[in-house]
């Protein structure tokens, strides 16, 4: 005789589902890589290291739109304070203040790389001698100013 209890266990699906790292291992491996993509294009990305790695004028401009957008928020809010309205205003002027400087610092760094090319294409057009002489007494004193080693 037949156990209909049995058989009906036994046609049932199992009632036990697969944990995720067995249904990941049941995975062909081309799966997994798509699966991997996908997660680490999900991720947030890691920040910098170092702060060479950094790009201030984006970070800035993030700064600003981000405290903006709070600006914005908070004065509509007539439940926030005055001084906390205040406050935010006075952080969106202060990211401005320091954008205008990275602004000015660029400006100035254009501007300087543009006088040093200009000053050794002229040098250049010198006699041989000439620039000889300049040329060693130019890295004697940039090295003593620490700009090259």
């Amino acid at each position: 005789m037949i156990d209909e209890s049995k058989l009906a266990k036994l046609k049932a699906p199992e009632s036990r589902a697969l944990s995720l790292e067995d249904q990941l291992r049941a995975m062909p491996e081309q799966q997994l890589q798509q699966l991997l993509r996908l997660v680490e294009s999900l991720l947030p990305q890691p920040g910098p290291r170092a702060v060479k790695e950094l790009n201030l004028e984006s970070e800035l401009m993030e700064q600003y739109e981000k405290t903006k957008r709070l600006m914005d928020t908070c004065l509509l809010d007539t439940e926030v304070a005055v001084n906390q309205k205040a406050q935010v205003a006075n952080t969106l002027v202060a990211t401005l203040g320091q954008l205008v400087k990275l602004q000015d610092d660029l400006r100035l760094q254009q501007t300087l790389n543009l006088m040093e090319s200009t000053l050794i294409d002229v040098i250049k057009s010198q006699p041989d001698p000439f620039k000889e002489e300049f040329f060693l007494e130019y890295e004697l004193k940039a090295r003593k100013a620490g700009l090259m080693e």
